[in-house]
């Protein structure tokens, strides 16, 4: 039996609007235990539960419910299980069964993980029991493992914020494949013209299945096409009618929407449209969001979610803010916030 760590009752309502009707009430965030948690990335099941990665090592389960309601917080993976150390992106494969994360070893000694195998790999283990069931090492020079996305062709995507590539997985396979690799990838120079190499971060399928992708170090973000063999097509940088700003994880809505955590503090829904975006912020003042996804269950309104990683005070914790405790799992709602006055 898995070690409960947490449970809270979510008796109490925070509401979007002025009514308690209103159809963007949302439930209260969820409490997740641990001072050191880190919690950077997290992906929602078909079911409704939510499955957290920590920096510090492992996997927390929650189901959400409809509040009010009873939230259990479980200890889905071990810290150093299957080799497994910091995490950076998971990802809830349930066509195979399986919930794939990306481990990497960091210089922060706040990320070390007793167990952990050392280098950057991708992980996947069984979703029903938690068991480990593909190791692969990330290929290459300085790679770094950092999300993922399920195409249409059952293949797993992952984006390497180390270099300018996307690289695959595709069923059955004993190795990572580089998919498309592109300087156009690579982060624009800062302002003193210095080069900044890779900086891909988030990414999710488009309903005309292409490829968005995020570089969290300039902002930028792209549009890959998926050729009808498989293949990496055209790469196009999109434009936004506002800049992004540190975005991070990022996942499909519906057919061209998406919901965006932006580090430096907002959540924010992508609109696309040809090679231009739409940007409508979500919320703001949010403490380094960095994962996000949406329950969707029947006969329910979508609702997005996300964690605050709050890595400034993992990997400096000398120079950062302190540490806002506790760490949460917070909903939001998916319609714009009206705009300032």
């Amino acid at each position: 039996m898995r070690h409960i760590f947490f449970s809270t009752v979510l008796g109490a309502m925070l509401l979007a609007g002025a009514c308690p009707a209103c159809a963007d009430t949302l439930p209260a965030p969820i409490l997740l235990p641990g001072d050191h948690l880190h919690p950077e990335s997290l992906s929602i099941a078909p079911d409704g539960t939510a499955y957290i990665g920590s920096m510090t090592g492992g996997v927390l389960k929650v189901r959400l419910r409809d509040a009010p309601a009873q939230s259990v917080v479980e200890r889905f993976i071990i810290p150093g299980a299957y080799g497994s150390g910091a995490l950076f992106g998971v990802f809830v494969d349930s066509r195979h069964s399986l919930l794939w994360t990306c481990t990497n070893s960091f210089p922060a000694p706040g990320t070390k993980v007793d167990g952990a195998d050392p280098g950057h790999w991708v992980k996947a283990f069984d979703l029903k029991t938690g068991a480990g069931r593909i190791s692969l090492p990330m290929p290459g020079e300085g790679p770094t493992c950092n999300d993922f996305a399920l195409g249409p062709d059952g293949a797993i995507y992952i984006t390497d914020t180390g270099q300018p590539r996307l690289l695959r997985w595709k069923p059955g396979a004993t190795a990572l494949e580089v998919w498309a690799e592109d300087p156009l990838f690579n982060a624009l120079p800062k302002a003193d013209g210095v080069p900044r190499k890779g900086g891909l971060d988030g990414l999710a399928f488009a309903g005309d299945g292409s490829i968005l992708v995020n570089n969290v170090r300039d902002g930028s973000l792209y549009r890959v096409i998926v050729g009808k063999d498989g293949h990496a097509g055209a790469i196009t940088r999109l434009t936004t009618d506002r800049p992004l700003q540190s975005p991070d994880g990022m996942r499909t809505i519906g057919g061209m929407t998406f919901l965006l955590a932006e580090g430096v503090g907002r959540i924010a829904k992508l609109t696309l449209s040809g090679t231009s975006v739409h940007v409508e912020t979500l919320a703001e003042g949010i403490k380094d969001p960095t994962g996000v996804d949406i329950r969707k269950m029947p006969g329910h309104p979508a609702q997005g979610w996300y964690v605050q990683a709050q890595l400034s005070g993992l990997f400096a914790p000398d120079k950062a803010p302190a540490v806002q405790l506790p760490f949460k799992l917070s909903p939001v709602s998916l319609t714009a916030m009206p705009p300032s006055q």
